[in-house]
């Protein structure tokens, strides 16, 4: 049955259009300094800054012609985070495909949702669930191309938690919509990358509710990969850098509380062979802290194959395109 629940925060509150990728990646410069705008005059008027705090928007790449099945890219958890994956789709597709970023800024915070699950019993879940399934029944509005499958990314590792879930509701309340899909997770590609490289000791950055929700760990446990993840003191740390760091667009706290937790994690001499950047705003500290941080920690970033699964995928999914070219020719 479907949901009688109107949920009007998540129509978009701008809408952006390109029929051209150079002209939507040289946009993405005046998307990221509205985000750090939003930011500063939330942060003057001594309000925080969550993702909650920045509008829903959707940017569309709609070229002339495609040969490509489109993209939808679901953001906004964070924003910023969503607008790099748009850049990079770009850089990557070109005008081979439509190209929609869904900003869903207004979804509730997948860190308390899983919290209060397993800690109190209590949920945001059924909510987040319905309120995904919607997000992507918005999205799909500005998809225009007949061509299917759409490949789908939801671009927040901790809402994969909720996926399979969100995949039920869909094929309940909008089920012409969850045929067009495919779903690509990366969860499976990161996990699929790892195997062939043979990384056998990951430590794993993420947010808590990705960590709560055994995103990762659970499916590396059972392919037999032991991965590492801060201990509870070393997390808080992190969800500060990340929350009251990037999110914010606040450079110089991210780096600042980024460079405390590596100095004490590197205290605990972890053996591990590869980063996975579980959280999609833990690149961009890293990439921060690459050039303003201690000797000690560059050197220990420096050495280790970071894996951005946001870009993992992205890249995936071109090398899918380019064999089925291949097979086609």
């Amino acid at each position: 049955m479907q949901q009688n629940i109107c949920y009007p925060c998540l129509k978009p509150q701008a809408q952006h259009f390109f029929n051209d990728a150079q002209q939507a990646i040289a946009a993405t410069l005046d998307f990221r300094q509205h985000l750090c705008a939003i930011a500063q005059n939330k942060k003057l008027r001594s309000e925080a800054v969550e993702d909650q705090s920045y509008p829903n928007e959707v940017i569309v790449l709609k070229p002339k012609q495609t040969q490509a099945p489109p993209l939808l890219l679901l953001g906004g958890m964070g924003p910023l985070a969503g607008l790099g994956a748009f850049e990079i789709a770009c850089q990557m597709f070109h005008n081979s495909r439509e190209i929609v970023l869904f900003q869903a800024c207004s979804l509730p915070n997948r860190t308390t949702a899983i919290q209060q699950k397993i800690q109190i019993g209590a949920s945001q879940e059924p909510d987040l669930v319905v309120m995904l399934a919607i997000a992507i029944r918005e999205a799909m509005q500005y998809i225009c191309s007949s061509v299917e499958p759409v490949e789908l990314i939801v671009l927040c590792n901790g809402a994969h938690y909720f996926l399979p879930e969100v995949m039920q509701q869909l094929l309940l309340d909008y089920s012409k919509i969850f045929f067009r899909l495919q779903w690509i997770s990366l969860i499976d590609t990161t996990i699929q990358y790892l195997q062939q490289r043979n990384f056998c000791q990951p430590l794993i950055l993420c947010t808590t509710a990705t960590r709560l929700g055994c995103v990762y760990s659970r499916p590396l446990q059972e392919v037999s990969i032991v991965c590492l993840e801060p201990n509870d003191q070393l997390q808080s740390i992190l969800m500060q850098s990340i929350y009251q760091g990037v999110k914010t667009s606040d450079y110089n706290f991210a780096c600042q509380v980024g460079e405390h937790f590596f100095v004490e994690l590197l205290k605990l001499q972890p053996t591990v062979d590869c980063i996975i950047a579980g959280c999609s705003e833990i690149p961009y500290l890293l990439e921060w802290l690459k050039t303003s941080t201690f000797k000690q920690v560059k050197g220990f970033l420096s050495e280790l194959e970071i894996i951005d699964p946001v870009q993992l995928t992205l890249n995936s999914r071109l090398k899918s395109l380019q064999n089925l070219r291949t097979v086609s020719h």
